[in-house]
């Protein structure tokens, strides 16, 4: 008999059964051996004792496949893994076969494990299945997804990388890996690399300084390097870039390789303020380049960075080098560097006999002619100043680009703006004496005002706020220690809803360079902060309204709360979903009419005898559930159940009893839904949660609305470029492009289609597919139709039914295609009652049992069908696009393919040239 080793935590016979380890450990953990492993067959020798008999791979394969199918006939499917994952370590030549099987158990078991067991187990799951299916893009892209769950994106993003190559088609590898990427690199990284004004300012600002001496670089939130490749085209000797993101560290290497600059500029993964000298950077630098200004200027805490590096990073600010006979400023304390003594102090060695005083530590130093002197032994020895060469006298003391900034604030008046932060509805009882708005969880909020809808009108002038001279640490310190807070008093010039306070500014890179962020039409690519007034103000050209400015590192904003229509307001919070569903009068008007026309049909004597005393089981999943607490108030006895606890809550706040959606257990006699998010796109798990409402209705469950529809259409853009890539032509002569773009995407959420400059090259949208809202069946509108089944090239196998549309479309002008936007109808009819006994026209095995019929079949022909369109100015939506990889060229009079992939409420659209 063969010897007999150890193999993983069992007892296998050498050179007959191989496993890999990892598939003994998932056996052993989930698998109870005397109950479902095959035993070898047991023979009695002519002694009378039993003896074991050895088998082949193929016969213990077979033991395992069968435990495979009788465990998952009972469920488990726990043991079904482990017994396949083991049929597969024994036979490779059946992964092929049983590839989508174990994909699907896989599916099922990986969710368990990640919710039962954590992140660690789960992990060791996922080793036995990729050791199976090393290239299978299915794991990758359910690997990527519970990665990003766990906090590792750069990871995730890597595996969804590889399954959206293999898997392009596929809407669900695409969206991940879209996702994925918001997530590692912040978005507006592409406006402001492909503005070419603010590169080629900075550019001359860095060149002039560097002329001028100041020639050690610090970059501080280096992003891609592209200050640090200026800077070093302009001749400095040293630069040093930190970037505290890993991932934009590597890119950014990448991106020093491809301008052939690698060895010139020293790239440090960290924070400024965990810059040591001398571990990280040998010595003081001459000149700091940062541009970690947001919005609202301060936000991305540029005062503190910038006080840090005065104190530890930079050569001292020239007003402190320059020789004085009285006192200098005794703000600025530079802390003792042990290794800056002997490094600045022969930089400064000099021939002069000036002497300069300035504060360093607590001391007085005195620096003269080829030594350091100092009051105190620990004190640091920095530079002297030449007065008569300008160069030298640049090298003596630090900088920072930019220089200063001035800023500007004024009062406006904005729908758009409004309808985000607060309920204007007078006519809803609910919210009677009470103030309806968001919570701010941040001091502002961030709008490109030169393009929102509707515009905005100005209410009151430019007003100047405060300047911020980032070379002066003293001036840094008091807007860091609230010193030049103050109330401003702003005369309006206009009259109108005082919908918010908006912030501006001008930021010098010199003293004469200069950009700004005024919201001229076209003129600017940055955002502006705003800051909105949350209660309801009307102001008039006679009006003076006070603001409180403060500030402690970032700008503060609101109105003086003497008014008494401030100090007395009730305040009631929702959410921004909330606010915009309220605000759009046709959605609620359209809500409330459904409800009132459920009420009539409810109220109608019924068969089973039900009345009024009834208690019914009202759903309402919409942002804010009027259509239900309407309802409610007719049948006082019902019950109604929302969405999420938030929503529970603020009922509550009402006097209103509501209860968790997630604790539903009784069948629903009406329900309301809202499908699509603020953002424009079809909610997550949309066509998941239809299926899970199915199983719940009740026998005449009442729904609204039943059906939404997919509409697209097909446009030119210029100014979508910028949001999309890197233009090298707007990057200073800076190669970025190439190594950028790998993280560009093509799918873009919250888009105020009305507010971009584009044109339309169709004559009409197009009506792409139709998914009802009871059935979850989904059903193709376009003339041609194509329904791919279980063909799966360019598909994951994992993602439910796939149904593509291929449309072909007539351009009605010559252009450029850049972009398919999209919006949708969400489509309401009265009566409609949902007949449990009726069958599904689909025929999706993924569907519940349960069978409901859809509403394009219940709905009886003579009633009215309400469309709400979320691409009009009163949706509580923005819309959605995608750009398409590369501009289609076309011509007036020629036909071009919209091909529109859907699986399960995700999608993709890309669009080619027809065949003549």
């Amino acid at each position: 008999m063969k010897e007999l080793k150890r193999r993983g935590g069992s007892w296998a016979p050498q050179g007959i059964i191989l496993i890999h380890s990892s598939c003994w450990l998932v056996f052993n953990k989930h698998l109870n051996a005397k109950r479902s492993m095959p035993r070898r067959p047991i023979v009695r020798g002519q002694n009378g004792r039993t003896k074991t008999t050895l088998v082949t791979r193929t016969e213990v394969a077979e033991h395992h496949l069968q435990a495979f199918e009788l465990c998952q006939q009972r469920g488990e499917i726990g043991r079904s893994f482990s017994h396949l994952s083991l049929v597969l370590c024994i036979l490779p030549s059946l992964k092929t076969e049983y590839y989508s099987t174990y994909l699907q158990i896989f599916e099922q078991w990986i969710g368990k494990v990640e919710e039962d067991n954590g992140f660690q187990e789960a992990m060791t799951i996922f080793e036995v299945a990729i050791n199976h299916y090393p290239e299978s893009p299915d794991l990758h892209h359910l690997l990527a997804k519970i990665l990003y769950r766990h906090g590792s994106v750069q990871e995730a993003w890597n595996h969804a990388c590889l399954a959206q190559v293999e898997c392009p088609r596929d809407p669900n590898a695409q969206e991940t890996r879209s996702r994925l990427t918001n997530a590692l690199v912040d978005r507006w990284h592409l406006p402001m690399l492909n503005d070419s004004t603010r590169n080629a300012a900075f550019k001359l600002a860095i060149e002039k300084a560097v002329e001028e001496g100041h020639n050690s670089v610090l970059d501080i939130g280096s992003g891609t390097g592209l200050l640090s490749i200026l800077a070093m085209r302009a001749n400095a000797k040293k630069v040093y870039a930190c970037e505290v993101d890993k991932f934009m560290c590597e890119l950014s290497n990448n991106v020093l390789q491809s301008n052939m600059v690698p060895l010139g500029v020293c790239v440090l993964n960290q924070h400024s303020k965990d810059i040591v000298i001398p571990s990280h950077i040998p010595q003081r630098v001459a000149l700091v380049v940062s541009e970690t200004v947001d919005a609202g200027l301060l936000g991305e805490h540029i005062l503190s960075t910038l006080q840090h590096a005065w104190k530890h990073l930079l050569l001292p600010p020239k007003s402190l080098v320059t020789p004085s006979t009285s006192d200098v400023m005794p703000s600025f304390i530079l802390k003792p560097e042990t290794s800056d003594v002997s490094a600045v102090a022969m930089q400064n060695r000099s021939t002069s006999e000036t002497c300069v005083d300035y504060v360093v530590g607590a001391h007085r130093t005195n620096i003269k002619q080829g030594h350091v002197k100092t009051t105190a032994p620990d004190n640091l020895a920095i530079g002297k100043e030449t007065l008569h060469h300008k160069r030298e006298n640049s090298s003596k003391f630090g900088r920072v680009i930019p220089s200063k900034a001035e800023v500007f604030i004024a009062l406006i008046s904005c729908d758009y703006i409004a309808k985000q932060i607060k309920v204007n509805r007078p006519d809803l009882s609910y919210f009677t004496n009470k103030t309806v708005c968001i919570k701010l969880q941040e001091p502002y909020m961030s709008e490109k005002l030169n393009q929102v809808p509707g515009g905005f009108k100005l209410l009151s002038h430019w007003t100047p706020l405060t300047t911020i001279d980032f070379n002066s640490p003293d001036d840094i310190e008091k807007h860091l220690t609230g010193e030049v807070d103050k109330t401003l008093k702003l005369q309006c010039i206009e009259c109108g809803s005082l919908d918010a306070i908006v912030l501006s500014f001008k930021l010098y890179l010199d003293e004469k360079l200069c950009i700004d962020t005024f919201p001229e039409p076209g003129t600017t690519l940055w955002e502006n902060a705003v800051y909105p007034v949350l209660n309801l103000i009307s102001v008039d050209t006679h009006s003076i309204i006070a603001i409180d400015f403060k500030c402690t590192g970032v700008i503060q904003l609101s109105l003086q709360r003497s008014s008494s229509n401030l100090k007395n307001a009730n305040y009631l919070y929702l959410t921004e979903d909330a606010i915009r569903f309220l605000n759009s009068k046709n959605v609620v008007d359209s809500f409330l009419s459904a409800s009132q026309q459920i009420v009539i049909n409810l109220q109608k004597p019924r068969s089973d005898k039900r009345d009024r005393g009834h208690q019914l089981i009202i759903c309402d999943k919409t942002p804010f559930p009027l259509a239900g607490l309407a309802v409610l108030s007719e049948f006082p006895n019902s019950k109604l159940y929302v969405e999420n606890d938030k929503i529970k809550n603020i009922l509550q706040e009402l006097g209103i009893t509501a209860y968790d959606f997630e604790d539903l257990e009784e069948k629903i006699d009406v329900l309301f839904m809202w499908p699509v998010t603020r953002e424009g796109t079809l909610k997550d798990g949309l066509v998941k949660n239809i299926f899970m409402n199915r199983l719940m209705m009740g026998r005449d469950c009442q729904v609204y609305p039943q059906e939404v529809d997919l509409i697209m259409s097909l446009i030119s853009s210029p100014v979508l470029a910028a949001m999309t890539c890197v233009d090298d032509t707007n990057t200073s002569g800076v190669k970025i492009a190439e190594i950028f773009n790998i993280v560009k995407t093509s799918h873009h959420l919250d888009v105020p289609l009305s507010a971009i400059p584009h044109t339309t090259v169709i004559n009409q949208p197009i009506p792409v597919l139709r998914l009802s809202l009871i059935s979850g069946h989904t059903q193709p509108l376009g003339p041609v139709q194509e329904n791919l089944g279980d063909v799966n090239e360019g598909l994951l196998v994992l993602g439910g039914e796939v149904v593509s549309v291929l449309i072909n479309v007539m351009i009605s002008e010559a252009s450029t295609i850049t972009a398919v936007p999209y919006w949708f109808h969400i489509r309401g009819k009265l009566p409609l009652k949902a007949s449990m006994s009726s069958k599904l026209s689909s025929g999706s095995n993924s569907e519940p049992s349960a069978s409901i019929q859809t509403s394009h079949t219940t709905t009886p022909p003579n009633c009215d069908t309400v469309v709400l369109s979320t691409k009009e100015p009163d949706s509580p939506c923005n819309q959605s696009l995608f750009i398409l990889s590369k501009p289609l060229e076309v011509l007036e009079g020629k036909n071009v393919n919209l091909d529109v992939v859907w699986r399960e409420g995700a999608f993709n659209a890309t669009v080619e040239s027809a065949a003549d």
